[in-house]
């Protein structure tokens, strides 16, 4: 499970911060959203910049480095060379987070200062991971899926600040804009979903020895697709696909082999989150502007908030219950997470996020369906 011997010393605060954080991102992000739909329409909208970063690089990088924090020392088989070190990135990310919103909205000086500050804690947590591959006894390829996540992470922001910077110096390049992008949402959340999902789709469902060579091909296919839109080659729409193909055989194979019958609610969000990333890809050549909104909200929305109903749980039961099992009476790790509002909170994230590009004002179903799913990880958290 999440917690081993190797990963026991982590203090909950480190996860739980970053993923508490990140709710309130996604819950600005949500807000700017339904107030102003128009400007997610429109490229380089100065309010579309700040809600798109406040809901990917505080939302979803937020969760993902927190959820990072307890998987590497579970998947590298070893424990992290400094978890103390989670602080500082927390706190370089989150003020990086913060600037670049009130910079792209309002005082466009503070754009470098935020980008700044989320590149400095990106590379401290890359060389953190870097330090901790380095004492894994042995490799396999959620591992190298991982790796390669933590270079998008670093590439992601480096691409970005340039960009910003380009504009102030005069070598401003559009090109970049669209390197930025691949990085972040082909690099970053493709690739930390496919290949974390891959490893927690068989933790939740109990299922063992599924073979990782799909996993592998599909790490290489998706590199390559990156590679190749990013170089304007339409191979690289090809290899995409193909990567979502072999991500759907791939999660078949888990489902058929599993010791557990019955789909809990972050497996099914899972699944959903897949035909959001369906839908994104089908839409890409047609309409970028609804691919990405069905990519973000749709496919990173609703697989991140459902793997948090899994992981936030296990990790407050593990931290605050677990010493005192068998010795006392305790909560079951079900009873943490109150079900009904999670699976409430998904059901108006999904349709919000399906209606959106259609009609604009779905943006205000979508908020609503944020405020449960904080509610429903603040009730874990006071359990």
């Amino acid at each position: 499970m999440l917690a081993t011997a190797h990963n026991r010393v982590i203090p909950l605060s480190i996860p739980a911060g970053f993923v508490f954080l990140g709710e309130a991102f996604f819950l600005a992000a949500s807000l700017l959203f339904a107030l102003h739909p128009e400007a997610f329409a429109v490229p380089r909208h100065p309010l579309g910049l700040a809600g798109t970063h406040l809901f990917l690089l505080g939302f979803g990088v937020g969760v993902l480095l927190g959820a990072m924090h307890q998987l590497l020392p579970v998947v590298l088989e070893t424990s992290l060379y400094r978890p103390e070190w989670g602080y500082p990135v927390m706190v370089l990310w989150s003020l990086g987070v913060v600037l670049l919103a009130l910079g792209f909205a309002w005082v466009p000086s503070l754009v470098p200062w935020g980008g700044g500050l989320v590149l400095v804690a990106l590379l401290f947590f890359a060389y953190h991971a870097y330090l901790t591959f380095r004492q894994a006894p042995r490799w396999n390829r959620v591992a190298t899926a991982l790796a390669w996540v933590v270079f998008y992470l670093v590439l992601t922001p480096f691409l970005g600040l340039l960009q910003a910077l380009s504009q102030r110096y005069g070598f401003y390049d559009p090109e970049r804009l669209a390197w930025h992008l691949l990085a972040g949402l082909g690099g970053v959340f493709l690739l930390s979903i496919l290949g974390v999902g891959y490893k927690l789709l068989s933790m939740f469902t109990l299922t063992h020895g599924v073979d990782e060579r799909v996993l592998g091909l599909l790490l290489f296919a998706a590199n390559l697709g990156l590679l190749g839109l990013a170089m304007g080659e339409r191979l690289g729409y090809l290899l995409l696909l193909l990567s979502y193909a072999l991500a759907l055989y791939d999660t078949w194979r888990i489902l058929k082999n599993r010791m557990k019958k019955a789909l809990d609610i972050g497996v099914r969000h899972y699944l959903l989150g897949l035909f959001f990333l369906g839908l994104a890809l089908l839409a890409l050549p047609f309409n970028p502007v609804w691919a990405a909104l069905w990519f973000a909200l749709g496919f990173v929305g609703l697989v991140v908030t459902g793997m948090l109903y899994k992981i936030l749980p296990f990790l407050v039961w593990t931290h605050r219950y677990a010493p005192r099992a068998g010795k006392e009476k305790v909560p079951l790790l079900k009873e943490m997470l109150p079900e009904g509002v999670g699976y409430g909170a998904g059901a108006l994230l999904a349709l919000g996020a399906f209606l959106v590009p259609l009609f604009p004002g779905a943006g205000w179903v979508y908020l609503l369906g944020v405020f449960p799913h904080v509610y429903a990880l603040w009730e874990v958290m006071r359990r």
